[in-house]
This record gives C-alpha cells, structure tokens and sequence, in this order.
C-alpha cells in the first residue's frame, strides 16, 4: 500500500502539476482559434436564429444582445467572463445555455464512448495477442484482411452497413435511439444503463444495452484493427528476443511466456495510440450518431454547424479538446506507471 502511495505522490509531483497547467493553456489556445472561426463563417447568426420573417429591429436587438457588433476580442472578453462562471452563452437554436446544453446530451456520448472504448480495449487485445503468438496461423492471416478493410471503411460506412444488415433485413438489433419510444426511464445520471439499473428497471437495461451495440461497433472496428495490427507486430518481435527465449529454453509453456513475459512490454507502445484513438472517439461519432439518431453532444454539434450557432460550436469543440486532454493525461500516467524506466528519469 505505501509503494502505491509513493508512486501516486511521484506521479503528482514529477508530471501531473505540469501536465495540468499545459492542458489549461491548450484548451485556452484552442477557445481563442475555434471562437475566432466561428465568427468568420459566412452569414448572420441572429438572421439565422430568428428566422428571414423577422422584423429588422427585433433583429438588430439581439445582435446587440449576444455583443455580434462588438470587436471580435470584445466579443471573446464577453465570452470568457462568462467560461469562468460557468456558463458557454445562449445558444441560438435553443435559446438556453450552451452549457445546459451539453449537460443534457454529453451522457448519452460518453456512454456511447465507454461502451465503444470497451469493446476497442478487449478485441484488440484477443486479436493481437493471438495473432501476435501465432505469426503465419490462420487467425494471422484473417486478422490481416480484417486489418485491411477495418482501417480502409470509415465509421459511417460501418454503422450504415450495420444497420442494413442487423436491424432492417434480419432485425436482430434496434436501428435508432437509445432506448426504445414504449419504454420511459427517469433521468438521474443521464447514463441510460446506470438510471435503468438504479430504477431495477430489467427490461429497460437490456434495451438500452442493445441499442449500444450498433453504434458502438461502428465506431470500435477500424481503431480495433489498426491496434490489433501494432499489437501483433509488437508481440512477434518481442517474442524473438534473448529474454524471451531464454524463459522458453527453460522449459516454460509457449502460452506463459507470450502472455505474461512478451505481452506487457507489447502494450507499451500500443496504450498512446490507444488512448488518442479513444480520445478521437467522440470526432468519430459526430456521423455515427446522426446515422443512429442517437441524442448525443456530437449530433447537438452537427446541428449547431449547419444553424450556425457560435456559442453552441465554441462549446462542443471545447468539450472535445477537453475530453483529448484529460485521455492524453490519463494514458501518460498508465505509461508512467507500466514502464519503470520513465520512473527513473
């Protein structure tokens, strides 16, 4: 327990602080180019939002309003004051606070990341490792053609194929929504599988859960094989090392020297891609949730685009760049941890 405790404290004292305060001046940099952006996009928002029947003056007051005819760094000073107490502006499709906005619909995608970050995580890791041990097997071969298409079709051509296949022509799995329309679950979480769990709500959860596998596969497949590929050129170079030799001329099972000796030195290169793919999750399913129809901040975001609603798209970048920071923090630590080299620097 103490030599956890050690660790967690040199982690926190020798990256953790410093890799805060970088994030900190990232997300600050990337608010300042995406607000800059936004206001650059051809057309009048306040036009957009209220509609070409309104009158001019009705108009020119909520311009007025949301500062539009300020100086842009005006504009941006408006706009942080109001980042730091909490609030992203009103948007102007649903005229309430971006923030609220994105409270309401982010569950729905970190679940959907969770979920896709899960199944990633696990088929990667059977693949390559069985692949990896087996060089020039069958499921070598196999895992190299799903290789292949994997990385060459993109998420959205996965989730439309997916729904053909398993929803309308053999109706196996839902094709749209989280949960289906004659089910009603209290909101607690926003997490449709922990608000179904907390309410006892049995029915409801294997729904949900099934709803989830669709979009979840679309998104996990070509990251998966990519990984799987890395993973399986890692363990077979790792497996002809010295070290890893001598444990076999010893006599130990092929099995435990590939898993236990060969492995984890394996994932040391294999945890930064995987934590920038997950991370890139949430860029992915901007599509897939429009596919899906699938209530998440990605498709909030897509609409926000094509209405163009400054403050909305500020806010969903900002969630993105935040979600990339806090997975890049975390994979940093995983790697701190897993490789005591890096330790003794």
């Amino acid at each position: 327990m103490k030599k956890v405790k050690n660790l967690f404290s040199q982690i926190y004292r020798s990256y953790l602080f410093r890799r805060t305060i970088i994030s900190f001046l990232s997300l600050l940099g990337l608010s300042l180019i995406i607000f800059a952006l936004a206001r650059v996009i051809p057309g009048d928002p306040a036009r957009m939002a209220l509609g070409p029947r309104a009158p001019e003056d009705v108009v020119e007051r909520y311009r007025e309003m949301l500062h539009l005819k300020d100086p842009l760094i005006v504009q941006y000073y408006y706009w942080l004051s109001d980042l730091f107490h909490g609030r992203l502006g009103i948007s102007l499709v649903t005229f309430r606070d971006v923030s609220a906005d994105i409270l309401e619909f982010l569950p729905a995608t970190l679940e959907l990341m969770l979920f896709t970050a899960i199944i990633q995580i696990i088929g990667t890791i059977i693949l390559g490792t069985i692949s990896g041990c087996r060089p020039g097997s069958l499921v070598d071969g196999a895992l190299r053609i799903f290789a292949y298409v994997g990385i060459t079709i993109p998420a959205f051509v996965w989730a439309i194929l997916f729904q053909l296949i398993f929803s309308y022509y053999l109706g196996w799995l839902p094709a749209v929504g989280r949960i289906s329309e004659d089910l009603r679950v209290p909101r607690v979480t926003g997490f449709m599988l922990i608000d179904t769990i907390l309410t006892g709500n049995v029915r409801a959860f294997i729904d949900a859960l099934q709803h989830l596998i669709l979009p979840s596969l679309s998104l996990a497949l070509g990251a998966m094989a990519q990984e799987a590929r890395i993973l399986r050129s890692s363990l077979v170079e790792n497996i002809g090392k010295d070290y890893v030799v001598t444990f076999a001329s010893h006599g130990i099972p092929y099995r435990t020297v590939c898993f236990k000796y060969a492995l984890k030195p394996s994932l040391l290169g294999l945890v930064p891609v995987m934590g920038l793919d997950i991370a890139s999750i949430i860029a992915n399913a901007f599509m897939v949730e429009m596919i899906f129809n699938w209530p998440g901040v990605s498709r909030y975001g897509i609409t926000a685009m094509l209405r163009k609603d400054l403050n909305a798209i500020v806010g969903v970048v900002l969630v993105v760049g935040l979600i990339y920071v806090i997975v890049n923090i975390l994979v940093d630590i995983l790697i701190f941890i897993l490789d005591p080299r890096i330790r003794r620097r």
